[in-house]
């Protein structure tokens, strides 16, 4: 009777340990605001930036840090660490991790900001800056306008590098014709003629650069944005890396605030991170989060 109860004893404590042992663990950040805290969770099919914003935060690199661009129905913009404690903002870039099929600039997205096509062609990261999505609801035809945007601003990355190339000076001269008008008249339609000297260079584009097709929309893509809403014509240029799971309230109320022509806000909003350690089972059960399976 003894040694059976000693066996089951050891079964049970084995049996925890062998469960403890096989919880596999994740890092959820909490981002601190006077207006609220936002609870993110941070993207396993995006490790560069994942490892990368979890490092700067458990440094304390971001505490004090500013929102110093914040737009109502669009975005929240931080991680200057020049605004915060840090006598300067980072020097480096991320790579490129897009995953437009699976994260998408709905309300609440992580998103990295980066510098423009023109200058960053690769689309890479900034160290530490990121954005979180306000967004807003669309129907249908707002859809499609912001698509047709979506694919304006992809092909005027690429006419503004091919302007610069000697190979292609006739497009800077007709871009520069447009200019003039302009110059010499005011309500001259610069930004129709831009629009329309893109779209009339896209033939050109795609011999430099290869085909440039637009996605579209999946149907989760439709039900998300005509739903929660976004901004949809971010998307598959900057790397979603994370989604606020809580506090979607306190996006709300820092993109409302006043700000003035250059989109900071008249007052400083400072925020500080925290890194909260969860299993990945509870934050799936908690937050409707999936983890990708792992190859066997």
């Amino acid at each position: 009777m003894k040694k059976t109860f000693l066996n089951l004893v050891f079964l049970v404590s084995f049996s925890l340990f062998f469960s403890a042992c096989n919880t596999e663990m994740d890092e959820v950040v909490v981002i601190s605001t006077p207006y609220g805290d936002m609870t993110a969770v941070l993207y396993d099919d995006t490790p560069l930036h994942k490892a990368n914003f979890l490092s700067l935060a458990k440094e304390g690199k971001y505490d004090s840090v500013i929102f110093h661009r914040v737009i109502e129905n669009f975005m929240i913009q931080t991680g200057d660490l020049s605004t915060g404690t840090q006598e300067k903002d980072t020097d480096y870039r991320v790579d490129a991790e897009f995953l437009p099929e699976k994260y998408i600039h709905v309300k609440g997205a992580l998103a990295a900001a980066r510098m423009g096509d023109n200058v960053n062609p690769q689309k890479q990261s900034s160290g530490s800056q990121f954005y979180i999505v306000d967004g807003e609801v669309y129907d249908q035809a707002g859809l499609q306008t912001r698509a047709d945007r979506r694919e304006y601003l992809k092909l005027n990355g690429f006419f503004e590098r091919m302007r610069k190339m000697d190979k292609y000076i006739e497009l800077n001269e007709k871009y520069n014709y447009h200019v003039n008008k302009y110059q010499e008249d005011t309500t001259y339609d610069f930004q129709q003629a831009q629009r329309e000297l893109v779209f009339n260079s896209k033939n050109l584009i795609e011999e430099e650069f290869g085909p440039q097709v637009d996605p579209g929309f999946t149907d989760q893509q439709v039900e998300a944005y005509t739903t929660i809403g976004g901004a949809p014509h971010l998307d598959g240029e900057y790397t979603v890396f994370g989604q606020v799971v809580e506090g979607l309230d306190v996006i709300d109320k820092i993109a409302a605030v006043e700000t003035n022509r250059r989109d900071k806000p008249t007052e400083d909003i400072r925020m500080t991170i925290a890194v909260i350690e969860m299993s990945k089972k509870e934050i799936t059960k908690k937050y409707g989060i999936e983890y990708p399976k792992k190859e066997q």
